[in-house]
């Protein structure tokens, strides 16, 4: 016969405790997490934050091959801001009749399309200065605003500005042959609306109103205390505050209304 064959049962004194994570070993472990995400998730946010201005930079240079094939074509004359060849200063008109819409309408043959008119750091509500706003391709709130005073003030007529002794005209139309410094003469660039309503004009840098405080000119809060710029010769640069806009607004006729003014003026009246 053979032997019965019994199990050796193990008694509860003899079971060996199962590895597992004590209270302190789990608080530890979260807390160095916590110490990784602090450390990269502002890496990622300058990250998006410097992939967002590239993409918008890319976005001006195409708007400004839609302009060359614009002034290519209309003998050399930049477009009216609004209301081109219409003698009326009607904002309803405007909303049809800008130079957005209006060098958009020639860029069939470029690949011109509204998306290269929108920032990509304008996907949502923004909110600054007391303007709260989201991006439409109309010519309040697309978000690039175009020298207008200076470039092409239709249809409000030649307005002059007299700024520290030094006057200023703005141009109802203008040539690209009478550019004295193409590469530094602003054409388009990062801008907000003045305000939340159907008068905000973020399709127009106002260089009258271009200081920090009348939120007119190049919008810089947009990229993390930079905005992008793209110049009337086609190339773009990324540009602070103190490099593009007037400490000042020109309206108050002080010369400090003159600094920066050489990026705006193509005519070049003051270097400063």
């Amino acid at each position: 016969m053979r032997p019965a064959i019994t199990k050796n049962k193990t008694s509860s004194g003899d079971r060996r405790p199962q590895s597992a994570f004590t209270l302190i070993e789990l608080l530890v472990v979260i807390a160095i997490i916590a110490i990784l995400a602090a450390m990269l998730l502002p890496a990622l946010g300058r990250a998006k934050a410097q992939s967002q201005r590239v993409y918008c930079m890319n976005n001006l240079k195409q708007v400004a091959v839609l302009m060359q094939v614009y002034t290519d074509t209309y003998a050399d004359v930049f477009p009216a801001h609004r209301n081109q060849n219409v003698d009326d200063n009607n904002i309803t008109i405007s909303m049809t009749n800008w130079w957005g819409l209006n060098i958009l309408g020639l860029g069939t043959n470029v690949g011109g399309n509204s998306n290269i008119f929108h920032c990509p750091a304008l996907n949502y509500k923004n909110t600054y200065g007391g303007v709260t706003w989201s991006w439409k391709f109309d010519p309040h709130f697309v978000g690039y605003g175009y020298n207008n005073f200076f470039l092409g003030f239709h249809p409000d007529g030649v307005e002059t500005q007299s700024v520290g002794g030094i006057k200023f005209v703005s141009n109802d139309t203008f040539k690209r042959s009478g550019l004295k410094a193409s590469a530094s003469t602003l054409m388009i660039a990062d801008c907000m609306p003045s305000s939340d309503d159907n008068n905000g004009w973020s399709s127009c840098c106002y260089w009258v109103y271009a200081s920090w405080s009348g939120h007119q000119g190049v919008e810089t809060n947009r990229h993390n205390g930079k905005a992008e710029v793209v110049f009337t010769d086609g190339h773009a640069e990324t540009r602070i505050d103190s490099t593009i806009n007037p400490p000042v607004d020109p309206a108050d006729a002080t010369v400090e209304g003159q600094i920066n003014s050489r990026y705006w003026d193509p005519l070049q009246h003051s270097l400063r």
